[in-house]
């Protein structure tokens, strides 16, 4: 039996509440392309509770001093393609990552 993938439409749906919580003014739907750090929507509080969320679901700390956080996180789109490289392989629907 083949390892369960992540669940990305849980994962999409959770990174989006997040970022409603740190951006409250945030104007109608975000598309999963839309940037996020580069546009200003996301600032460094933010980006340190997205580290927080990264961290949570793929089960290990995330160094974010050491990638280029514009080119891998600046779009909900990039950030749940980085989760999913780096969630161990048993992640699936309903679980969580140790």
């Amino acid at each position: 039996m083949a390892p369960e993938r992540v669940d990305r439409g849980r994962l999409r749906a959770d990174l989006r509440a997040l970022i409603a919580e740190c951006a409250p003014d945030l104007d109608g739907d975000l598309a999963d392309h839309s940037p996020l750090i580069t546009s200003g929507v996301i600032e460094s509080t933010a980006l340190l509770q997205m580290a927080l969320w990264v961290e949570e679901q793929i089960g290990g700390k995330v160094d974010i001093t050491a990638f280029d956080l514009v080119a891998q996180w600046d779009s909900i789109a990039a950030i749940l393609d980085f989760v999913e490289r780096h969630a161990p392989a048993a992640v699936g629907p309903g679980a969580r990552a140790r």
